[in-house]
């Protein structure tokens, strides 16, 4: 059956079509619609399948390899930046092993188009001493899932299935099973302690040894299966490319377009590698260029004095692959003399037209929230540190020092008030995150006593990644105050009001209580909505609409720079205006924001949407 899929709608299909029946993990680009779509279509189907969100990526991976070991066939999901917190139940499972397939997906984001870093979750499959495939297109997705877990439940091991964000998102006619012939795996615990219980020493260390002579073996099927057949066809000569996922394609590409016909091996399974198999074919060649992103996976492991890669300067070592920079590496490596083919026409506009950066979405509770934050606390005399969500966009505001990675903000929060005493430490972090990875580091500065603000922004929605829900969402029992509460400190609750002087005079009670607090962290728990949730927009956002009266406007900048709504320009008159196609209505900019009173009530905006 053929069907035109983006890559995560082909992984999700391939989970189903591997009778994969649990599924777990956390959201985040470019992942995020993988268990999404397992949760439509098996609704669709009414299928027997559990798909749900964990609290985060290290449960998410636990929930998955106890199903795995009980023989279910399972997937945990995630980006790649989630892998860092699921390493430590992974790198023991790596020994132990498991009955069921279980699959790990490790979305990666070369070229950092939405993560912090542009780590290479190949290179952590090798640190974890477990397979990993490097699906090249969606059709290899769907192919390489259903493999995995194949692998998987053959090798007792997890697999890893790694695809990148030009894969995850990029759509292609997708050929795959026709029918869904879907039988859920019976799950049935086998106690064996020394196994699943393993101890250090005793038990572990003869699971190392297993764990070696099992790598052994997959490396030998990586030869058998994907290698030998490509080299069979093979004529050696001067160069040779190997490929590795994405790679691939612009490699073929470029090669096309320049109407040169060299020796090309694309690596399906970039661990565990047969090394000496490999090194003994690269001797028919005079060189071998190694294409891969965004790290030199396969090139350490295959390292010699005729292989050329990031490693050499050959091939560029950051940023994602592209047919400029596979054109780039064939001139460094001297088998292009050519001009660059695909070098753009630059066209002189006569004026520059500046970068758009980032903001909150028009009528986001958070930008409020933030400005009423700054303006009581004050810039010069705080220190702002802010996590990973929609929040982290109040950069745009300037109201965020610091991001370092999910639940960082908290703990930052008590270094800083550690390390200067002379600032007010005002931490802002949003309810998925805090449910994530926030509650440990809340708690490590209650006991020891860390003086700071904390502030939670509750929109019930994990609205960055797609607005999947929270826990406090899904089970109303699960409330952020009474977590705090548990903890044996008092919770601040705030209520969003488009009213900005109501969110202004709340932050000068939490500035007052901050300041008689003598024992611990000041927390603060703000009820938000976010303004992209159908289910609970219509009844938060109060439909005002604003715009200027010009003769007020003095073009001073305030509502630009430090409140920042998209729908606010400069006209041609040098005055401020309101578009009313991006206005929200959510009232905000009309109290206090202006300090000219120059933002007043559109009465005739409908009119105006009409025109």
């Amino acid at each position: 059956m053929k069907q035109t899929l983006m890559g995560n709608d082909a992984i999700a299909w391939g989970l189903i079509h591997a009778n994969v029946d649990m599924v777990s993990g956390y959201p985040g680009t470019p992942s995020s619609e993988i268990l999404t779509n397992v949760q439509k279509y098996s609704k669709k189907l009414n299928l027997d399948i559990y798909a749900q969100w964990a609290t985060n990526e290290k449960v998410g991976f636990e929930v998955a390899y106890a199903g795995a070991i009980a023989g279910k066939r399972t997937c945990a999901t995630m980006k790649q930046v989630g892998l860092n917190v699921a390493s430590d139940p992974l790198m023991s499972a790596s020994y132990i092993g498991n009955l069921g397939g279980m699959v790990l997906i490790a979305a990666d984001d070369p070229g950092f188009h939405s993560s912090q870093t542009e780590q290479d979750s190949r290179v952590f499959a090798k640190f974890a001493r477990i397979p990993v495939l490097d699906p090249a297109t969606p059709q290899d997705a769907y192919d390489f899932t259903k493999l995995a877990v194949e692998l998987s439940e053959t090798f007792e091991i997890p697999v890893m299935l790694r695809p990148v964000m030009r894969v995850c998102h990029a759509r292609e006619i997708i050929t795959m099973d026709k029918e869904t012939n879907f039988i859920p795996n019976k799950g049935e615990f086998q106690r064996d302690i020394p196994r699943w219980g393993a101890v250090p020493r005793k038990d572990r260390f003869p699971q190392g040894k297993e764990q070696l002579k099992r790598i052994d073996t997959i490396a030998q099927y990586n030869w058998d299966t994907f290698l030998a057949p490509q080299f069979k066809d093979l004529k050696g000569g001067k160069l040779l490319i190997v490929t590795s996922g994405t790679a691939t394609g612009f490699v073929k590409e470029t090669l096309l377009d320049i109407q040169t016909t060299i020796d090309c091996v694309k690596i399906v399974m970039p661990y565990p590698l047969p090394i000496e198999r490999l090194k003994e074919q690269f001797n028919s060649y005079e060189k071998v260029l190694i294409m891969e992103e965004p790290y030199a996976c396969v090139e350490e492991q295959l390292a010699s004095n005729n292989v050329y890669g990031k490693n050499t300067h050959t091939v560029h070592k950051i940023d994602e692959m592209s047919k400029e920079k596979v054109l780039q590496a064939l001139k460094n490596i001297g088998f292009y003399n050519g001009t660059n083919i695909y070098e753009v026409p630059k066209i002189d506009l006569g004026f520059d037209v500046p970068a758009r950066p980032p903001a909150l979405c028009p009528g986001c509770p958070h930008r409020d929230i933030y400005y009423a934050i700054m303006k009581v606390f004050k810039k010069k005399k705080s220190i702002y540190p802010s996590d990973i969500g929609c929040y982290t966009l109040a950069l745009a505001q300037g109201a965020i020092d610091s991001i370092l990675c999910m639940g960082a903000s908290v703990a930052m929060a008590s270094g800083f008030s550690l390390a200067d005493k002379t600032k007010t430490v005002v931490a802002t972090i949003g309810d998925g995150t805090f449910f994530h990875s926030g509650i440990p580091p809340l708690l490590n500065a209650i006991y020891q006593g860390h003086k700071f603000v904390l502030i939670i922004l509750d929109n019930s929605t994990i609205a960055m990644t797609g607005r999947q829900a929270t826990p406090e969402r899904f089970h109303q029992q699960i409330d952020i105050k009474k977590i705090v509460e548990g903890m044996g400190v008092e919770c601040l609750e705030h209520h969003y009001s488009h009213h900005m002087q109501d969110n202004i005079d709340f932050m000068k009670k939490v500035k007052e209580s901050y300041e008689q607090n003598m024992t611990g962290p000041t927390v603060v728990v703000v009820r938000e909505f976010c303004i992209l949730d159908n289910e609970r927009t219509p009844d938060f956002v109060p439909e005002i609409y604003a715009k200027v009266d010009e003769e007020l406007c003095v073009a001073c900048d305030s509502c630009t720079t430090i409140y920042k709504c998209p729908p606010m320009s400069y006209n041609e008159k040098g005055k401020i205006e309101i578009d009313p196609f991006l206005c929200a209505g959510c009232g905000g900019c009309l109290d206090v924001v202006c300090p000219t009173d120059a933002f007043v009530v559109d009465k005739n905006y409908l009119k105006k949407i009409k025109e």
